[in-house]
């Protein structure tokens, strides 16, 4: 799955009898605008960090979990 015009993709793939949820995958997802796509994730409900991490030499990032309780990361490009 990729949002329209995107060039990357990934792939959804259902779990495999005996593999743990709720693992943390690894996956870091870029955007222009961390605050933005917090405030749209928690509007919609996602599991979510209560807020927007912010360390000094690092870029804005939060993380979210998916139904399954696996977490990603979305972080800001800078």
């Amino acid at each position: 799955m990729a949002p329209p015009g995107s060039a990357t993709t990934i792939a959804l793939a259902p779990r495999r009898p005996g593999e743990l949820s709720g693992t943390d995958t690894g996956i870091r997802l870029t955007t222009e605008d961390a605050d933005a796509d917090h405030a749209d994730l928690g509007a919609r409900g996602v599991d979510a960090d209560p807020e927007v991490l912010r360390w000094p030499g690092v870029p804005p990032m939060f993380s979210f979990r998916d139904p399954d309780g696996n977490t990603l990361y979305i972080v800001e490009r800078t």
